[in-house]
């Protein structure tokens, strides 16, 4: 993936961002290719137009490319995007895009791989939805132990789309069952 990275810097408009700074909105028209160089952006939808609640997507940790599909399809952007700190982000617009990458065999490689990586993201994330929320807690909290020590217990439940109560009754349940403990908000898995 470097050397579609190191062209794309080459060829595109580097910008930096701050923390809570908003990417897109969903609905958006989408006209250039977002490459995050530094930094971590979450993707989310509103639940509804009428309350705050957001239902976190993904978070995509740098180096990595940032809406492809609807970039390549002229699609609109399908998510609300925003920066969860300072990030570096590298933009290259459609016509650049075309003459630069899509004539070189490799370079289409590359990106065919960051499409297909995507799609191993959505099918884990139709896994996940398809399991009880303990499952889902226990599986989260393996994946991200060395995490666990600097979230809080509000931000797992944003990362797993669920109410802060919802998890705090599944925690209690795992508490009592000997598998975690909580000190101070904080998870330890036992």
């Amino acid at each position: 993936m470097q050397p579609l990275f190191d062209t794309l810097s080459r060829i595109g408009k580097k910008r930096l961002y701050g923390a809570n700074e908003i990417l897109f909105f969903e609905g958006e028209s989408v006209s250039s290719l977002l490459l995050l160089l530094k930094g971590k952006v979450r993707l989310y939808k509103s639940k509804t137009d009428i309350d705050d609640n957001e239902c976190t997507l993904h978070t995509i940790t740098a180096p990595s490319l940032i809406a492809e599909m609807p970039f390549f399809m002229h699609l609109h952007y399908p998510s609300n995007a925003e920066c969860m700190q300072s990030c570096e982000i590298i933009s290259i617009h459609f016509d650049t895009f075309c003459t630069h990458i899509l004539q070189d065999t490799q370079m289409c490689s590359l990106f065919i791989t960051s499409l297909c990586q995507k799609i191993q993201i959505l099918e884990s994330h139709i896994t996940a939805h398809n399991q009880n929320l303990q499952t889902r807690l226990l599986a989260y909290l393996k994946s991200h132990k060395d995490l666990l020590p600097t979230q809080t217990q509000r931000q797992i439940a944003q990362n797993l789309n669920v109410s802060p109560e919802s998890l705090s009754r599944t925690l209690k349940m795992l508490k009592s069952k000997g598998i975690l403990t909580t000190t101070k908000g904080k998870i330890y898995l036992l």
